[in-house]
């Protein structure tokens, strides 16, 4: 297992977390007892969230034409996301940055909500942003997003990279879960 930190912060606020924290890498299979892969994508979601400043970080899986939570980090337990939760693929922020019919980042997602047909449930809602989770194939296993529930936090392209570096360890680890080797030339 390998530790690394993402990008060379740009406050002392970034400093302090980046030397209390690192994405954790999976190049060889875990042993037995030693971490579990919910646990090191759980850790994950926590840095992704942190890092950007966001209340909700999570990764969902597609299956069905249905985007399923499977892991998720919030700083606020009320939000009714659970894993296992689902909903209709074309209902979803998730399918419309996908078919680039919505950026990686929307710093409202309120503000595109009617325009972009999404549910009721959206309004209201700040800044978003995703990344889709590639398997090594390069097909879609589904996406690594974040968000505010409300309130928008200016995020930019250093945080897309990040988003993605973070997404590239995801389906690191969701590989090795399944016993698969990974290899993405992004992180050779």
């Amino acid at each position: 297992m390998e530790t690394f930190a993402m990008d060379s912060p740009s406050t002392a606020a970034d400093e302090d977390l980046d030397a209390r924290l690192g994405v954790i890498t999976a190049k060889e299979r875990f042993p037995s007892g030693e971490v579990s892969v919910d646990r090191a994508i759980g850790d994950l979601l926590v840095i992704v969230r942190d890092l950007l400043g966001l209340q909700v970080a999570f990764v969902s899986e597609f299956v069905d034409g249905a985007r399923v939570f499977r892991h998720i980090q919030s700083i606020d337990s009320a939000l009714q996301i659970r894993p296992g939760d689902s909903a209709p693929l074309e209902h979803t922020i998730c399918q419309r940055i996908l078919d680039g019919r919505l950026p990686n980042v929307v710093q409202s997602i309120t503000d595109v909500r009617e325009e972009q047909g999404l549910p009721d449930a959206f309004d209201g809602m700040g800044t978003h942003i995703g990344v889709p989770v590639l398997r090594a194939d390069g097909t879609v296993y589904g996406m690594l997003c974040a968000f505010n529930a409300e309130g928008e936090s200016l995020l930019d392209e250093r945080d897309l990279r990040r988003l993605e570096l973070a997404a590239s360890t995801a389906a690191r680890l969701l590989a090795r879960a399944d016993g698969r080797e990974f290899s993405d030339p992004a992180l050779a």
